[in-house]
C-alpha cells in the first residue's frame, strides 16, 4: 500500500485499511466497504478493519500498486471524487448489449466459481461492472481481451482518466472535509 501511495499520490486522500493475507481466498484482492461483513463465503472482514473503515485485503503476491488503485478507483472513488464519478457514469452508460452480454457471462461464471448468490443486478452494481471499468485501464485483463470487450471511444475515455490519477496532488479529498 505504501508503494501504491507513492506511485499514485491521489490514493494519499483517502483513509483505507490495508492487510496482506496470503492464499485467504482464491482471488487477488477483496476491497471493504464500511459495514461489509464478508465477501464470499467463508471469508469474512479482517478483524482489523474497524466496520465503519474502508480496507483492501491482498491474497496474491503478485498484486500491483496498479491492482490496487483500480480497487480504490471502481469501488470508492467512483461515488467521491467527481472526475472519476463522471467517467464511471460515462462508461456504464456507453456499455453496448453485446457488453452487457459479457457482464451476464461474467455473472453465470462468478455463480459457478466463486459461489457468486447475489442477483444479477445486485452483483452487476457491486461487482461487475466495477470490474469491467477496471478491466482495460488498470491492466487487469490481457490486451486480447481488453482489444475486444472495449469500443475504442471506452479506451480513450479511460485512458483520459489514467492521466489525471497519475497527476501528483490532484483529486478530490474527503480527507480535507474532515474538519469541516
Amino acid at each position: 500500500m505504501d508503494r501504491a501511495r507513492s506511485e499514485y499520490p491521489i490514493l494519499n486522500n483517502y483513509d483505507y485499511r490495508y492487510k496482506y493475507s496470503e492464499g485467504r481466498a482464491p482471488f487477488m484482492l477483496e476491497h471493504w466497504e464500511p459495514g461489509m461483513s464478508n465477501s464470499i463465503p467463508g471469508v469474512d472482514r479482517p478483524p482489523e478493519f474497524p466496520n465503519n473503515k474502508h480496507g483492501l485485503e491482498v491474497f496474491d503476491p503478485k498484486t500491483k500498486p496498479i491492482d490496487l488503485l483500480g480497487d480504490i478507483v471502481s469501488h470508492h472513488m467512483r461515488n467521491v471524487d467527481p472526475t472519476i464519478k463522471k467517467n464511471y457514469q460515462d462508461f456504464t452508460n456507453s456499455l453496448e448489449p453485446w457488453q452487457q452480454d459479457i457482464l451476464h457471462q461474467q455473472y453465470d461464471y462468478a455463480k459457478k466459481s466463486y459461489g457468486e448468490n447475489n442477483d444479477f443486478d445486485t452483483w452487476k452494481d457491486q461487482a461487475g461492472l466495477p470490474a469491467y471499468f477496471r478491466g482495460y485501464p488498470f491492466q487487469q485483463w490481457p490486451k486480447e481481451a481488453t482489444d475486444e470487450m472495449y469500443t475504442q471511444g471506452q479506451r480513450d475515455k479511460l485512458d483520459s482518466m489514467m492521466q489525471y490519477l497519475r497527476q501528483p496532488n490532484i483529486g478530490y479529498s474527503p480527507l480535507s472535509d474532515l474538519g469541516k
